[in-house]
C-alpha cells in the first residue's frame, strides 16, 4: 500500500496491482469503519441524535483541517466547537434565530473553502509527469 500510495506508475512497472490495492484499502476502511460504528451503536445506542453527534458535526471538522493533517483535524475542531457554542448561545438567543449554532459550522466552511480550497492545513501537491 505504500509503495502503491506513493507512486503508482512505479507500483505497476514492478509487477504491483495497483486496482487490487486500492481494493484491499477500501475494504480495510470499510471494516474499521464498521466495527467503530457496532461498538458506538452499542455503547450509545442507535437514534438521530447520536448519528448527529458523531457523524454530522464532525464532517466540516474533518473537511476545513485538511484530509491528511491531524493537526489540521485538531485545530478545526476547536474553532468549530468555539463557533457552534458562540453562534448558538448569542444569535439563538438574540434575534429569535434557532438552530444558528448547527448550521454555522457549515457557513464558515463555505468562506473559508474559498480562500482556501484544501482546508487550513491541506497540502496542495502539484504531480509532473
Amino acid at each position: 500500500m505504500r509503495a502503491v500510495s506513493d507512486d503508482q506508475f512505479g507500483a505497476m512497472s514492478v509487477g504491483i496491482s495497483v486496482p487490487r490495492v486500492f481494493g484491499l484499502a477500501w475494504a480495510t476502511a470499510g471494516l474499521s469503519a464498521a466495527a467503530a460504528g457496532c461498538i458506538i451503536g452499542n455503547i450509545t445506542g442507535l437514534n438521530f441524535e447520536t448519528l448527529h453527534a458523531f457523524g454530522i458535526v464532525v464532517f466540516p471538522v474533518v473537511i476545513l483541517g485538511g484530509l491528511d493533517s491531524i493537526l489540521g483535524a485538531v485545530v478545526a475542531g476547536i474553532i468549530m466547537g468555539l463557533i457552534q457554542q458562540f453562534a448558538g448561545g448569542y444569535l439563538d438567543g438574540n434575534f429569535g434565530l434557532h438552530g444558528t449554532g448547527n448550521v454555522m459550522p457549515y457557513i464558515i466552511l463555505l468562506i473559508i473553502l474559498l480562500f482556501k480550497p484544501h482546508g487550513l492545513f491541506g497540502i496542495h501537491e502539484i504531480e509532473r509527469v
